[in-house]
């Protein structure tokens, strides 16, 4: 079941949020990126992270990786940290 409309709301400004902070610490966001992507599709090798980042790429997977999104939530939680893809 999906979360509702309220939840969906916060965690789509969590998400917002995780990528200005990584654009605040980091002018290079491929990296992390990367990483997050990585873990979201169970590859074993991630590309390493600085500490800080490492906290954002964490925080992130946590919400992306949220298994009662509806798959319209899940992409535009995706879309508001990875840009448009």
């Amino acid at each position: 079941m999906p979360v509702d409309e309220e939840q969906f709301e916060s965690l789509l400004e969590q998400v917002r949020d995780l990528h200005r902070q990584a654009d605040k610490i980091t002018r290079e966001t491929t990296r992390l990126q990367a990483n997050v992507q990585a873990r979201l599709s169970w590859e074993r090798d991630p590309p390493p992270l600085p500490a800080a980042q490492r906290e954002i790429a964490d925080e992130a997977i946590e919400i992306l990786g949220r298994r009662e999104l509806s798959p319209a939530q899940s992409g535009a939680l995706r879309r508001a940290f990875f840009g448009r893809r």
